[in-house]
């Protein structure tokens, strides 16, 4: 079964590619407002605490921490949404999946920005899986998504979370349920 622990790291290195912070013992924290939808801060063991977190970060009205295994108890925040880490696979490969050639994600090689018609999906290469995030388009073109992002980096798990209807979504095509998260905001 994939790892939560390597599902959890990989997020929280996305979030450090696209918007910088640092890395401490139990969370990843920016002390700096992040780019829209991206969280301040990531809790990196089930074992974190607000003072892992609100000290590296500007906790002012906004701020949003990303609670990867739903046991902060933050203070002065409350709950934005609930989600499930899942595990993807393997996905129905579709004809027409490709990179996407302008995008506003950083790139490098553990990076790949996909797209067929009017979906796309990001994936990012972490130690032991890939990401699968950004999803947008139509939830039928959730398998070949997946797909796609097990054909750029072959061999390695494909992870991410979801909640509401693309939770059901990818239930429904395949993921496995590996744990909560919650994000909160202030």
């Amino acid at each position: 079964m994939t790892s939560l622990k390597w599902t959890v790291a990989e997020n929280a290195a996305w979030c450090a590619l696209v918007c910088g912070g640092q890395f401490g013992p139990r969370a990843w924290t920016s002390p700096s407002r992040t780019r829209e939808y991206y969280p301040d801060a990531v809790t990196l063991t089930p074992d974190a605490t607000a003072a892992d977190v609100l000290p590296f970060v500007d906790g002012s009205a906004g701020c949003s921490v990303k609670d990867s295994f739903a046991t902060l108890d933050l203070p002065g925040f409350s709950i934005l949404f609930e989600a499930t880490w899942i595990a993807c696979g393997p996905g129905v490969p579709e004809p027409g999946w490709g990179p996407v050639i302008e995008h506003g994600f950083p790139v490098d090689d553990s990076v790949a920005v996909l797209s067929r018609g009017l979906a796309e999906v990001v994936a990012h290469r972490g130690d032991g899986v890939v990401g699968l995030s950004n999803f947008s388009g139509p939830a039928s073109a959730w398998p070949g998504a997946v797909a796609a992002v097990a054909s750029a980096f072959p061999g390695v798990p494909v992870v991410g979370y979801e909640h509401g209807d693309a939770l059901r979504t990818a239930l429904d095509h395949g993921a496995s349920a590996l744990g909560p998260l919650r994000v909160w905001v202030s």
